[in-house]
């Protein structure tokens, strides 16, 4: 079977989707029979881990959702594609070829507020098509099928869920002081530091976190600083400004994006993650830090508390008091940390990336075997 990936996510910093989208053309790959296409409308990054899995088709268009609904289905076509596998949600509009919808999550819908106009004019008109067209509707969590199936119920005989994974492989627990001193010493001047990893953009509410430690430091200023790595989404100048005027600037630092080795380097010098998004659809950090058997404090989001179960501890991300006293309880309670180092990891066992690729193999098998029924 041919199985077509719309690999756009791969184009830019790699954040959740784009590790979702190679995980699982790797994933795919590895199944008999499967011939995997990476499709994107300009050049991949030569650098992708187990290119080799799979053929590359690349453009040079400089519009992604005008390639998606004009170039793309012409390139599947071509390639005699059994399948498309549409990783940002949005299929094309026409076309032959059947296509799996992955859903992460609704909130271009549900809170457009949270997203710049670009994403939402890539998401928005077209979303209704996809609905009446795909063939399955992958999500990668409960919650998210949840979501949907509740906004849009005649979605929900074509609705399975392959949750998302973490590469154990790469991502557990290293007791190497000398590593740990060395990120210590690039990223907070050689401080202990409680880490956020993601977009900073507001649906991270980062803000809500810089509050807390703030908390923390009124009471004790030699607790450990803050570590905010990652790219910037959109909206960031309100943290900003947040970050600029804090009597405890000094503490605070701000990385930019972190990749693949130095979010693990990141995550294993940290003496707390946390992760207080208003909305999740997943949360592969909070994964991937357990993974590296670091205690983790995220918000109360559904999809968090799916992820992270008796692993992780919790707090309302709009009470930053809350919030602070679980990072507090991460930090003092040496018994917690204890259990984290071996629950944090065990909890990560339960979602390797495997198990989303066969689900996510089984979707695709039943999306060709309806071909022409949404058409």
């Amino acid at each position: 079977m041919k199985i077509a990936i719309d690999s756009r996510a791969l184009l830019t910093e790699r954040t959740g989707i784009g590790t979702y989208t190679l995980a699982i053309a790797r994933g795919l790959a590895a199944h008999p029979g499967a011939r995997v296409g990476l499709f994107a409308p300009r050049p991949l990054p030569r650098s992708l881990e187990g290119a080799e899995a799979f053929s590359l088709h690349t453009d040079h268009h400089p519009f992604g959702i005008v390639w998606l609904q004009s170039t793309l289905p012409q390139r599947l076509a071509r390639w005699e594609a059994d399948v498309l596998v549409s990783a940002l949600t949005i299929g094309p509009a026409r076309g032959r070829v059947p296509y799996v919808s992955v859903v992460h999550d609704l909130t271009p819908l549900t809170h457009p507020e949270w997203h710049s106009g670009r994403t939402l004019l890539g998401f928005v008109p077209l979303w209704e098509r996809t609905v009446e067209r795909a063939a399955r509707f992958l999500c990668v969590s409960d919650t998210t099928a949840r979501d949907l199936i509740a906004h849009y119920p005649e979605t929900a005989p074509r609705v399975r869920v392959a949750k998302n994974g973490v590469d154990r492989d790469f991502f557990f627990p290293a007791d190497e002081p000398a590593a740990r001193q060395r990120t210590r010493q690039r990223y907070a001047g050689g401080q202990r530091y409680i880490l956020y990893l993601g977009t900073l953009e507001p649906r991270k509410n980062v803000e809500a976190l810089v509050v807390a430690c703030e908390r923390l430091w009124g009471k004790r200023r030699s607790r450990p600083d803050l570590v905010l790595a990652g790219g910037a989404g959109w909206k960031t100048g309100a943290l900003h400004r947040r970050i600029a005027r804090s009597a405890y600037r000094d503490k605070i630092h701000v990385t930019g994006y972190a990749a693949r080795d130095a979010a693990r380097a990141l995550y294993r010098a940290a003496d707390v993650f946390v992760y207080p998004s208003l909305f999740e659809g997943f949360g592969l950090p909070i994964l991937e830090a357990m993974a590296c058997g670091i205690p983790v404090v995220a918000s109360t989001a559904d999809a968090l508390r799916e992820v992270g179960g008796d692993a992780a501890l919790y707090a309302p991300p709009r009470d930053p008091g809350e919030l602070a006293r679980q990072i507090e309880r991460a930090l003092d309670d040496e018994p917690l940390r204890e259990r984290s180092r071996v629950a944090g990891p065990e909890r990560a066992a339960e979602f390797p990336w495997e198990t989303a690729a066969s689900k996510t193999a089984d979707a695709v098998r039943e999306a060709a075997d309806s071909s022409g029924a949404h058409a």
